[in-house]
């Protein structure tokens, strides 16, 4: 009703003045078909640099979604995981109905593998790291999202329970390497027997395994059982072990106070080819030292 006693009071003068207005030179005076379709919503990318708060107790690769995650206001407030690299899917993996797992991230996951070693200044696995592949969740890919986000998180041990920082980790793996793996203390199940996780040491403090490189498996399909896991990966780890101790593989396995023993990535992980395990120097009969173990050779402990 207030619309129309409003067009009712419009003075003669000015109703007579519209009337008289003609359209400008070179218009139909139809200005509905005159303006543009304006373009389609679209997910913007997650921008590189950021840094994010998780929910998770530890990362599991093939629950570890974009829900997990939670941005902060900049790299210096406490956060669980840095986006170092964003990119976009390509191929078979950006072609789904529906956001690319397993195999159809192999793309993916060697682009961030790449970009995490630039960031970093070496290897991640050479560090407490957990490199997390991140793609739209499935309401952003409807929407028409495609993009590939990498993040590193500072983990407490291959048990992947997340760390808070209050720093960037660029260049983490270069100079004192602050967070790389060393020398640690195995944690047992109550039983004694059964290895469960590690807790990291200083070289210099007692300990009785010591990090010594990671072994990457050739394709094949996941190792799922223990017997299966040892098959395919103990020889590589061994191999390893010897060189980094100073001994032939023949010395390590028949040595009697130290062993091997590796941590392999789960089957998610592991389809999207980052088919490794990371291997480590293990004391028999809780045995301790407070010195590294490397080149030691055929010295007594």
């Amino acid at each position: 009703m207030a619309r129309k006693l409003i067009a009712a009071l419009v003075p003669l003068a000015t109703l007579a003045l519209l009337a008289g207005c003609g359209a400008p030179a070179g218009t139909d005076g139809d200005l509905t078909d005159d303006w543009g379709m304006l373009a389609a919503a679209k997910v913007p990318s997650p921008p590189a640099g950021a840094c994010y708060t998780t929910s998770v107790d530890y990362f599991a690769t093939d629950t570890t979604t974009v829900f997990s995650f939670k941005p902060v206001d900049n790299c210096t407030t406490a956060h669980a995981s840095e986006t170092f690299y964003v990119g976009e899917l390509t191929g078979s993996a950006a072609g789904g109905g529906a956001p690319p797992k397993g195999d159809k991230l192999r793309d993916a996951w060697t682009k961030c593998d790449s970009e995490a070693e630039k960031f970093l200044g070496g290897d991640f696995h050479d560090g407490r790291l957990e490199l997390i592949v991140l793609v739209p969740s499935s309401t952003q890919w409807a929407a028409g999202a495609r993009y590939l986000r990498c993040d590193l998180a500072e983990v407490v041990s291959d048990g992947d329970k997340p760390v808070n920082r209050s720093s960037s980790l660029k260049n983490a793996l270069i100079g004192d390497k602050p967070i790389a793996l060393t020398c640690a203390m195995e944690v047992y199940d109550t039983d004694g027997k059964t290895w469960l996780d590690y807790t990291p040491t200083p070289c210099t403090s007692a300990h009785n395994m010591e990090y010594v490189g990671t072994y990457t498996s050739a394709d094949r399909p996941f190792p799922s059982t223990s017997d299966e896991r040892k098959t395919a990966m103990r020889p590589g780890c061994e191999a390893l072990g010897a060189k980094y101790l100073g001994l032939s593989t023949t010395q390590l396995t028949s040595h009697q106070q130290v062993g091997i023993g590796f941590w392999t990535v789960d089957e998610e992980n592991w389809n999207r080819g980052n088919r490794s395990s990371r291997c480590y120097a293990m004391l028999f009969d809780k045995k301790t030292v407070t010195r590294s173990l490397k080149g030691i050779g055929t010295a007594a402990f």
